[in-house]
């Protein structure tokens, strides 16, 4: 019988255990199990390799897990998931409060927080209306000392938007609207993706990341001139839940424009789509994680469209202006956006511009906005503003 040199795993297992727990050396442990398993065709030498190797490994995680923890603050008794890669290590903790969080608390909190606080800022514009486009904010995510990756915080998402309110101030259009398409926050229990709770602030996180997000979009909201309505399409990051199928409304962000329509907006809300038509431009607002996104720019305009506009398909996610290739161009021919005589379809630029995550991955971004008008002739014009 030929000597096996790939062992069963199970077999592995049970000898490193035999060494952390009896302290014995790796050949000891190794020629026990082969006894208890009558496994004497195994080669013993190539059996303590792979135990010694596997126990090692085993030792380095066990450090590594318990290294984290203790960084972290965490009880190890908490820790729900844990990988290891090499000198790499991370933990998932567990969420005691459940999967879902309880709405009423979270509305109840807001209510004891804010109030009925806007005052509209009325003041003569000219005859142009004016559409404002706010992605990808991720309230809660706390970036630093990253080599390419601006550091970001909830003072500087702030200071973003108030630069991109002070520009269309200046445009003095006489009625602005504002268009959220999702990703308001970063998580709701840090859960949502791998390591998340690592880039995250943790004192903006559960019911305190909706409270900030909707003061900081009330600072920067307020200072509008002749603001009419405020849009808002919920992203993936704005799910109550750590699983996608169990919430796929983005309750987080139905809460933030609950919370805004009580301070006294006008505000929508939808899950995946917002369809609204300012002067000659129907807008089309996604946030670009839904199976929608797959699809054509005219497959989406057949069910979404109006005829007779220019139909404009707006999208976040991606956190850039990325080449995509246009389904109405040749196979090898890029172009940055879907621009046709009466459509257009534009990734919009994100204010979060990247975590650790997406720096080891080679994306990187600029923050940015982006405002539309009408230029006269139902087609629009576009100022693309970066932060």
């Amino acid at each position: 019988m030929p000597t096996p040199t790939n062992f069963k795993q199970e077999h592995i297992d049970e000898a490193v255990e035999i060494v952390k727990a009896l302290g014995c050396n790796y050949t000891l442990a190794a020629k026990t199990i082969i006894d208890r398993h009558n496994l004497s065709h195994y080669n013993v030498v190539n059996f303590v390799k792979q135990v010694t190797r596997y126990y090692h490994k085993a030792a380095s995680q066990d450090h590594g897990i318990e290294s984290v923890c203790d960084q972290q603050g965490i009880d190890i008794k908490d820790v729900n998931h844990y990988w290891y890669k090499g000198e790499h290590h991370s933990i998932h903790v567990k969420n005691d409060s459940g999967e879902l969080v309880d709405w009423e608390e979270i509305k109840s909190a807001i209510e004891r927080e804010i109030s009925r606080t806007y005052n509209p800022i009325i003041v003569k514009g000219n005859s142009k209306a004016g559409v404002l486009k706010w992605a990808d904010l991720h309230l809660g995510a706390h970036i630093r000392n990253l080599v390419i990756t601006p550091d970001f915080d909830s003072e500087i998402l702030l200071i973003g938007l108030l630069k991109s309110v002070e520009k269309i101030n200046s445009m003095n259009f006489s009625s602005v609207d504002v268009d959220i398409v999702g990703d308001l926050i970063e998580s709701l229990s840090g859960l949502n993706h791998i390591n998340s709770w690592m880039s995250m602030n943790k004192d903006e996180i559960g019911a305190k990341a909706i409270i900030v997000c909707t003061k900081i979009l009330n600072i920067a909201l307020q200072k509008i001139n002749n603001l009419r309505k405020v849009r808002i399409v919920a992203g993936n990051h704005d799910r109550i839940s750590k699983d996608n199928d169990e919430d796929v409304r983005g309750g987080a962000a139905e809460i933030i424009a609950w919370g805004l329509g009580l301070m006294g907006y006008d505000v929508e809300f939808h899950p995946y789509i917002i369809i609204h038509q300012v002067e000659g431009i129907n807008h089309i607002n996604l946030h670009g994680d839904k199976g929608i996104s797959k699809m054509k720019t005219s497959d989406i305009l057949w069910k979404y469209g109006k005829k007779g506009l220019f139909n404009f398909v707006f999208e976040g996610h991606l956190h850039t202006i990325i080449e995509k290739l246009s389904s109405n161009q040749r196979d090898n021919f890029k172009v940055l956006k879907d621009d046709q005589v009466d459509h257009r379809r534009l990734h919009l630029p994100a204010f979060f511009t990247g975590n650790y995550y997406s720096e080891t991955l080679g994306f990187s971004a600029s923050a940015g906005y982006v405002i539309v008008s009408d230029n006269g002739n139902g087609k629009p014009d576009v100022f693309m503003g970066a932060i």
